[in-house]
């Protein structure tokens, strides 16, 4: 079952394992939003992600190098992925702490399968680990961010927005992890309905 802030096709992410031949991974730059609003309207074949991704680009809610492209040997671009800052809220609605929430993730439709979404992934756990992050969330496809280490949220005590399915939404603890990070978790503003939508 896709999330719509995860792939919006399983067949978009390839296989975790061998280097992409000329791939490189990089902070997008300031000239590239368009070129980004491309892969992901190309990918998902609709227009809301790159909206999303518009929105958030310059408000408090962007991370720094948190907009990560995927580039050929060719130096045309072919992926992309976000990470942006949600809010854990507990029980009362006081704020927690802000986590790093991913997604949109999208790869061009003629670079799907080969890898592109493996390197990204990669790429954000490490930024997120460099920056003592204690976890990332998602919500997405079950039987693809497992194997980056990705666990149901809801069991470390991290409960969706929306009644989402275990499978679905996702957590990765980092080596910053703090078991008393429990609470809510929140998109930014920039999703609709701030919360996200159910998985399709």
């Amino acid at each position: 079952m896709p999330g719509p802030y995860g792939p919006g096709n399983a067949s978009v992410y390839g296989a975790l394992g061998g280097h992409v031949l000329g791939l490189t991974v990089r902070a997008e730059r300031e000239s590239e939003a368009a070129a980004v609003r491309a892969i992901e309207d190309a990918a998902f074949g609709e227009p809301l992600q790159g909206e999303i991704v518009d929105a958030i680009r310059g408000t408090d809610r962007w991370i720094a190098r948190g907009s990560l492209v995927a580039e050929g040997a060719g130096h045309e671009l072919v992926g992309h992925l976000l990470v942006s800052e949600g809010d854990l809220l507990a029980d009362d609605g006081a704020l927690v702490r802000r986590i790093w929430m991913v997604g949109p993730v999208a790869v061009s439709p003629g670079w799907q399968g080969r890898g592109v979404g493996g390197a990204l992934m990669r790429a954000v756990i490490d930024l997120a680990t460099t920056r003592d992050e204690p976890v990332l969330c998602l919500l997405g496809h079950a039987d693809y961010y497992p194997r980056f280490g990705f666990e149901p949220a809801r069991a470390l005590g991290i409960a969706p927005p929306r009644p989402w399915p275990d499978a679905n939404w996702l957590a990765l603890r980092l080596p910053a992890w703090d078991a008393t990070l429990t609470g809510t978790a929140y998109f930014p503003p920039a999703f609709p309905d701030s919360s996200g939508l159910a998985p399709g």
